[in-house]
């Protein structure tokens, strides 16, 4: 519904997955990964990136009012200091792909809901991202996030098939987490 009417569905939609997100961030961690000695816990996308990606983006293309996102900010920032010594992030870990190469995988993927996004939306997505954990240059209202280590994979080349890719994908992701 968001993707075909999304001035209409935009605050509702991201209302809802910004809440899915704390929930999963609260939830205990699972029996196995509480007996673990080292636990890592790792989400697709967190709070933060609902906030200074999807719904600025929305905001941006007129997709959210002013005044919905004054209200979403309000909420948003309140709920995070409530919670924030339980969802708090030690480390973002940023999949860099093309928005060209985001799209082949998204067509791949083959979910009926996507069929209709535009290249210009992931291209939009895409900056957001840079400006973020790239260029590290994104006004953010959470301090420890302008301090948060960032692991930048590249993903463009298609490494499902390279168990090179894969093992040197996993060395790095191993490498940063010991770091932390």
């Amino acid at each position: 519904m968001m993707y075909d009417k999304p001035s209409r569905w935009a605050y509702t939609f991201q209302t809802y997955a910004c809440l899915s997100r704390v929930r999963a961030q609260l939830q205990l961690p699972s029996a196995k990964l509480q007996q673990a000695e080292n636990p890592v816990q790792f989400y697709e996308r967190s709070v933060y990136s609902d906030r200074y990606v999807f719904a600025s983006k929305l905001f941006e293309s007129g997709d959210l009012l002013e005044t919905e996102w004054s209200v979403y900010q309000d909420w948003h920032t309140w709920l995070l200091k409530q919670f924030e010594a339980d969802i708090a992030l030690d480390g973002i870990i940023y999949l860099r792909a093309p928005p060209q190469r985001c799209m082949q995988r998204l067509l791949h993927r083959g979910r009926e809901e996507e069929q209709g996004i535009p290249l210009e939306y992931l291209e939009q997505l895409h900056l957001k991202h840079e400006a973020w954990l790239y260029h590290r240059n994104l006004r953010l209202d959470f301090e420890y996030l302008g301090e948060l280590p960032v692991l930048v994979l590249d993903v463009d080349e298609d490494f499902q098939s390279d168990r090179i890719k894969q093992a040197d994908i996993v060395d790095q992701v191993r490498e940063f987490l010991t770091a932390l």
